[in-house]
């Protein structure tokens, strides 16, 4: 079904770019006109790698390997045997779980970090958490309040990428700006402040969480990270 009210609406993406193919591509299909303007960059983390690595070629001595982001589980996928001999997998959510490039043993009934550890299958075996460099820390926190004995590892970090001029102007005069994440709003206010007066729409409670501690006013929340869920809140925002 075509959500008409998208039709030539101006729609900023910032997600980095190979992330935001499929979501641009769904616009264009609902008429929107779609603009990728990254506002973080996924990189290396600090240590460049080195205790991902070594968690990563050690990587049988876990029970389950978790991953709280789509980034996390690309980095990971390389790593993981597609055979018996392999360590379960757990994913936050859909997108996550096809970052591992095979079929996962555990999703949660909602795509959060808190759901994830509230929900996942005690185990007297250890746990390989794999996520973002700087993170709030609860999902860890909750494992290991339930028991599960955790190692964390960093598979990357988010940056802030520096806008240039012309994306800031096409940013301030778009119809609604997609958030995937709080560095992403971060990003967003440093560089654009309170210049911005269209429509906000974010992906998942945890960004709208980060929107509402920021001050960001957002008009709608996609509640899955599919290509048609958010279609289908801007649709609502414009309708």
């Amino acid at each position: 079904m075509t959500l008409t009210s998208l039709a030539g609406k101006r729609i900023a993406i910032t997600r980095p770019r190979v992330q935001s193919v499929e979501l641009a591509n769904e616009l264009s299909n609902h008429g929107a006109l779609p603009l990728v303007i990254p506002l973080i960059e996924i990189t290396e983390p600090s240590d460049e790698g080195f205790a991902f690595e070594h968690a990563m070629k050690n990587i049988r001595q876990y029970e389950w390997v978790v991953c709280t982001s789509a980034n996390g589980s690309h980095r990971a996928a390389p790593y993981i045997a597609k055979d018996a001999s392999r360590p379960k997998l757990a994913a936050v959510g859909d997108a996550t779980a096809a970052g591992f490039q095979q079929e996962v043993d555990f999703v949660p009934s909602q795509a959060t970090g808190q759901t994830l550890a509230s929900e996942f299958p005690l185990t007297n075996g250890k746990v390989l958490l794999v996520q973002a460099e700087k993170t709030s820390g609860d999902v860890a926190t909750t494992l290991r309040q339930r028991g599960v004995v955790v190692d964390e590892v960093a598979a990357y970090q988010t940056v802030i990428r520096k806008l240039e001029t012309e994306e800031i102007e096409q940013l301030l005069a778009a119809d609604a700006v997609v958030f995937a994440s709080g560095s992403a709003i971060r990003s967003f206010v440093s560089q654009c402040g309170a210049r911005y007066h269209g429509a906000i729409v974010v992906i998942g409670e945890p960004t709208h969480l980060a929107a509402k501690e920021l001050g960001v006013n957002v008009s709608a929340v996609a509640t899955a990270p599919t290509a048609q869920a958010i279609a289908h809140a801007l649709g609502g925002v414009f309708r």
